[in-house]
């Protein structure tokens, strides 16, 4: 494994955790009562949350790990170059960002 797979390893690590406390923990203790929203559902209510609130980090970061989940990789980076531009110094945005510019490198090699 070269040094480059290893780094490639570790970020995707690192997104795989930042995904899971913000998107994963809202589905980790569902309603029981109440029907799992749709996939499209949820992203569609994180898209509308980005909207009414322009100005939150978190918004843009929950919809980049969303998009960046469901393969979306320009959607992905659109949201967090959203997020980045409203918090500069956001170290897990930052991470994210070059997380996803490791796996378009990766895809446009195979």
């Amino acid at each position: 494994m070269t040094r480059n797979d290893m780094i490639l390893l570790l970020g995707l690590s690192a997104v795989s955790l930042f995904s899971f406390v913000m998107v994963g923990s809202w589905w980790a203790f569902p309603d029981q009562s109440a029907p799992m929203p749709s996939v499209d559902a949820r992203l569609g209510a994180l898209e509308n949350q980005a909207r009414l609130e322009p100005g939150k980090v978190e918004n843009f970061a929950r919809l980049g790990a969303a998009y960046k989940a469901m393969g979306r990789l320009r959607e992905a980076v659109s949201a967090y170059v959203s997020a980045s531009e409203l918090a500069p110094g956001n170290a897990e945005v930052q991470r994210a960002l070059i997380s996803l510019k490791a796996m378009a490198e990766v895809k446009g090699r195979h």
